[in-house]
């Protein structure tokens, strides 16, 4: 069984929401993604996803501000987590499942297997 893992660090994309933590794991059957969203609940989490990507956005509960204050003082709010990523092999999309607790969102996507027969002459 080849396991991978990819932990990103959690970064602010040009249009104000935050892209989470998350983590790609690559079993035989199934390829696992979790995500940290804290400060999210169950209905406001969107998953759409593809044969080989999956995009996750979802509502804060409460906004997260931030200030840096000194020479040049900045402040900046986030409403939303959003994150794209690109999957190691093909998923069956309409066969995943996704479960969120504790702030852990866990989707888990079986791969696709093509059986090919052989002919023998």
């Amino acid at each position: 069984m080849e396991m991978e893992r990819r932990i990103l660090k959690a970064t602010w994309g040009c249009n104000g929401n935050l892209e989470p933590l998350y983590e790609v794991e690559d079993e035989d059957d199934e390829i696992l993604v979790t995500f940290d969203l804290p400060c999210v609940r169950k209905e406001d989490v969107e998953i759409n996803t593809t044969e080989d990507t999956v995009e996750v956005i979802a509502k804060m509960s409460n906004a997260v501000c931030w200030e840096r204050w000194g020479v040049v003082q900045k402040e900046i709010s986030f409403q939303s987590f959003r994150r794209q990523i690109r999957l190691p092999e093909p998923v069956e999309p309409g066969k995943a499942h996704a479960s969120l607790k504790n702030g852990i969102l866990r989707i888990t996507l079986p791969k696709i297997r093509r059986k090919v027969l052989i002919n023998i002459e």
